[in-house]
């Protein structure tokens, strides 16, 4: 994972399909068996705060999400970081617990809570905040006391937020050591530049350094309130006790939703942009290329999702075939998209030898070419199809998943109806709907962002076969 991007972003997933929502072609069209999201109770507290209620009583375990319409692009300026930092430091003291006090709680009962890449999930994304947690259905008071703790009574103590940045920054100088990490990090600088997009994850040890507690705190009174929120629970209970649970600790919350912030939609970028930058001791060639792909109300997310796995979203697809299975040129090669409220990246990453760096990124663009071609048959569509069918449900088998899905659709505004029909659409995807969104939604070879991190003084003269070269050094502050 890209560490402090909160994009979920996996670098040479071999099956790094994405699963979203929206429809745009009826249930109907497809054959019975189609995974469908169970439906769960949703409740509207006074204060604005939703609660999503969803029975599961196969075993004795209990999951709860609690997220936010809210993410990094609420950050104050010049200060990225501090959306995270806030649910981070929840977890370090309450008016009512010191923060030994809440580790040992949390273990007595065994819970599992999550934030910021914890076992339990969430974190500060974009769009969005969430902290996940599960545990033992017979300890859901003392869990959602512990939880309900942590999200109305935080106090930041200020000793904490230094020694979270200080950790923060000592990551940023080591993290430029791992350049499969870094390489993600650079194109998402190169691509969005001067976008939002861009300030709200690309922290730095200067911009770290500047946010105070102050920060933290106002920005937890704006953000963190009922009309702000959504609570999901999935598990072994009755859900009219557990509506009776939450609405004696939540319903006293309060707090207006904060204005939304409107970010304009990043155009595809027109011509050929390489930004190279130096790591002076790479052995191996990490690349990137890619442009602007879909955002999450894209109404062609469905058959663009089919699509990719056949081109770089399975271990079988294309593009990894011909990188590590045909030339042997990596061991590893994936394509995904990001889909945001606005468009996020399409992306194709792979790695190298330093010696095969220009024919691995050559064979890229061949790909890439092939794509364009309209090289899939009814066949293949058969055969991507099915693949979903079998490895998406399982991915929603468990309560913490079913938790994070059910909040994550109430955040990002997709139903119940909308999600199910989009995963219909999947199935009812023809070859004719998968040779528009390839016009439409992948890179043609003229028009990417391609970047490279490795060895210059090896592969620096290639860089330039590829487009115009924007040179960096690794060492360099910043991406």
């Amino acid at each position: 994972m890209i560490k402090g991007l909160g994009l979920g972003l996996a670098f040479v997933g071999l099956t790094a399909t994405v699963w979203a929502q929206k429809p745009s072609a009826p249930a109907a069209a497809v054959s019975i068996g189609v995974y469908q999201l169970p439906e769960a109770r949703r409740v509207e507290l006074s204060n604005g705060l939703v609660l999503l209620l969803l029975e599961k009583h196969e075993l004795p375990l209990t999951a709860v999400t609690v997220a936010l319409r809210t993410g990094t692009l609420q950050d104050p300026a010049g200060k990225p970081g501090v959306s995270s930092l806030t649910e981070e430091l929840l977890r370090k003291g309450t008016t009512n617990r010191t923060a030994e006090d809440i580790s040992d709680q949390i273990d007595f009962i065994g819970m599992q809570f999550g934030g910021g890449g914890g076992r339990g999930g969430g974190g500060a994304s974009y769009d969005s905040t969430s902290i996940s947690a599960d545990f033992l259905a017979r300890d859901t008071d003392k869990a959602l006391g512990i939880v309900a703790d942590l999200v109305l009574h935080p106090v930041f103590p200020e000793a904490e937020l230094k020694k979270s940045i200080a950790q923060r920054q000592e990551r940023l100088k080591t993290e430029k050591d791992n350049a499969e990490g870094a390489v993600a990090q650079y194109f998402l600088a190169a691509l969005y530049a001067a976008h939002p997009y861009s300030g709200a994850t690309l922290t730095s040890e200067g911009s770290l350094g500047s946010i105070s507690r102050d920060d933290v705190v106002g920005f937890y009174k704006r953000v963190y309130t009922p009309a702000n929120a959504v609570i999901a629970v999935v598990g072994d209970f009755k859900s009219v006790q557990m509506e009776a649970r939450l609405k004696a600790l939540f319903g006293g919350w309060q707090g207006a939703a904060p204005q939304a912030v409107r970010v304009p939609a990043l155009r595809p970028v027109t011509g050929r942009h390489v930004v190279l930058v130096d790591k002076a001791d790479a052995t191996q060639t990490y690349f990137i290329v890619g442009n602007v792909g879909i955002s999450d109300s894209d109404p062609d997310r469905a058959p663009a999702r089919v699509v990719n796995l056949l081109f770089g979203g399975r271990f079988t697809s294309m593009f990894n075939d011909e990188l590590r299975i045909k030339s042997g040129y990596s061991y590893g090669a994936s394509s995904r998209f990001e889909e945001f409220r606005t468009p996020g990246p399409f992306y194709m990453s792979t790695y190298t030898r330093n010696a095969t760096t220009e024919p691995a990124i050559d064979k890229t663009l061949e790909v890439l070419d092939r794509l364009h071609a309209h090289p899939f048959s009814d066949a293949t569509l058969t055969s991507a199809k099915n693949y979903i069918r079998g490895t998406f449900p399982p991915t929603l088998e468990t309560s913490p998943a079913l938790a994070r899905r059910l909040a994550t659709n109430e955040v990002e505004g997709i139903s119940r109806e909308k999600f199910n029909a989009e995963l219909a659409q999947e199935q009812a995807t023809t070859l004719a709907d998968a040779n528009r969104v390839i016009d439409r939604d992948f890179p043609l070879r003229d028009n990417y962002v391609m970047v490279i991190v490795g060895k210059a003084s090896e592969i620096g003269a290639i860089a330039a076969k590829y487009g115009a070269v924007t040179r960096k050094n690794i060492t360099d502050p910043g991406y």
